[in-house]
């Protein structure tokens, strides 16, 4: 991956993200970038996470999909990118960037449905 251009629509956005012991943690919803007019443009992190897509839904999902699934977003900083390609790489490992916190919790109420493996 050349840090000096990417192509966030080919290599970045929609991607798989994985950590460094290859735990998926995601996908990519968002990114954040940083510059301006006449400023060069940069990646600052990557977003994932309802908090970084509800809002692009039409008008009256936003709320709706926000009160289901929450309004949480992960910012991962485009330093802990290792790789981007058909999986996005991270340097680090989810816990240690406070990624997959939502899955036990998750996990624990799917659990309870009758039929489910943890039954």
């Amino acid at each position: 991956m050349n840090k000096e251009s990417v192509d966030l629509m080919r290599s970045v956005l929609d991607h798989e993200i994985v950590d460094a012991d290859d735990v998926p943690c995601g996908m990519v919803d968002d990114v954040e970038l940083s510059g301006g007019p006449g400023a060069r443009l940069a990646v600052e992190a990557l977003l994932t996470g309802p908090g970084a897509w509800t809002d692009r839904l039409p008008w009256v999902f936003p709320s709706l999909v926000k009160a289901l699934v929450g309004r949480h977003t992960s910012r991962i900083p485009w330093t802990e990118v290792a790789s981007a390609g058909d999986r996005i790489k991270l340097k680090s490992t989810a816990k240690g960037l406070g990624l997959n916190v939502g899955d036990g919790k998750l996990g624990h109420w799917l659990g309870r449905i009758p039929g489910s493996e943890a039954d």
